[in-house]
């Protein structure tokens, strides 16, 4: 009796002491995915080979640790031009993934003409009347606030490569009229080495409040036209900016009434003549109390830097050639060319 209940002991104890069954394997994780950075181009000031840092790849999947590797790397030093790089993900288990991209490196835009001749009267010299004594007129051209001055930062500071030889020679003469300007401007294309004119002239003609007056400036800037786009120089024509006729102390802005007639005349030789237009007028957008000063004739230093931002942007439609990604950026100006005339 003894023996069969140790028996059944025995055989209860060994059944409750059995092995544990072994738990099912972790399951094994996906490849690993990768996924490229997209680039933008970077610019080479120079046009030489510049280091580039680009952004790093990212992945998901793979069994712990996936590394990554490019080539060439981040912080590499890259050749104006576009580049690939090819980057491969790698994890524990030496499964790879790789994705390829390209690093682009660009050279600086261009612009055809980099001698510039700025004509016109006290608006193109760079007068600020706020500057000045208003009761009794002292006369203030600030030279450095002039659009001319402005148009050779925006021209500068844009095609960089270009920047030492830009000028635009500033040749705005207070008080001159556009009649009185022919000769002057004729003598000035003659004798210097001018790739592009930018004219603005007549509103001291408009002073007289005289509709023949307004338009023998307008024959006179036709004049003006013509004999600049015969010597091969391209010629940027500009509206004149609004007038305040509620200026005060003194009181230029008169003949407001007068600007937009005289403008459309304008727009009409710049078309008859296949020149470009620099909507000046337009740009200003009525606004006659921030950008003209308080004798409602002359621009503010804010509206000099407006005709100057729109001078550029005709410039910069007209002459640029746009940043390259090859070395071969170099050309020659071509003067301009009035088309034949129909018989």
């Amino acid at each position: 009796m003894l023996t069969a209940l140790a028996a059944t002991l025995a055989f209860h104890a060994c059944s409750g002491s059995q092995t544990q069954p072994t738990p099912p394997p972790s399951p094994v994780p996906d490849p690993p995915k990768i996924a490229c950075p997209v680039p933008t181009p970077v610019q080479s000031t120079l046009g030489a080979p510049i280091s580039v840092v680009y952004g790093t790849p990212t992945t998901v999947n793979g069994a712990q640790p996936v590394t990554v590797a490019c080539v060439p790397p981040s912080g590499s030093t890259f050749a104006v031009g576009a580049t690939p790089v090819t980057c491969t993900a790698t994890d524990a288990r030496q499964r790879t993934d790789s994705c390829t991209f390209s690093v682009t490196v660009t050279v600086p835009p261009k612009v055809r003409a980099t001698s510039y001749l700025a004509f016109g009267d006290s608006m193109t010299a760079g007068e600020v009347v706020s500057e000045g004594d208003g009761r009794i007129r002292i006369l203030r051209v600030d030279a450095a606030k002039s659009y001319p001055a402005e148009l050779q930062r925006d021209l500068t500071s844009v095609y960089t490569s270009q920047a030492q030889s830009i000028s635009v020679h500033n040749q705005g003469k207070p008080l001159e009229s556009a009649v009185d300007g022919v000769s002057r401007l004729q003598g000035l294309i003659a004798t210097g080495n001018y790739e592009a004119l930018t004219l603005m002239e007549g509103a001291i003609d408009l002073g007289d409040r005289d509709s023949r007056t307004a338009q023998k400036a307008l024959d006179a800037v036709r004049t003006m036209v013509r004999n600049t786009k015969g010597k091969g120089v391209r010629v940027f024509l500009a509206t004149l900016p609004p007038e305040n006729p509620n200026g005060c102390c003194p009181d230029r802005g008169l003949a407001a009434s007068l600007v937009e007639p005289y403008n459309s005349g304008l727009r009409n030789i710049a078309s008859q003549e296949d020149v470009d237009l620099v909507d000046v007028f337009q740009a200003f957008n009525g606004d006659v109390t921030t950008l003209v000063d308080f004798d409602g004739l002359h621009p503010t230093p804010a509206g000099y830097t407006k005709i100057a931002e729109t001078f550029f942007k005709s410039i910069k439609q007209a002459l640029e050639q746009p940043s390259s990604s090859s070395l071969a950026t170099s050309f020659r100006f071509v003067p301009f060319r009035a088309p034949a005339r129909r018989r």
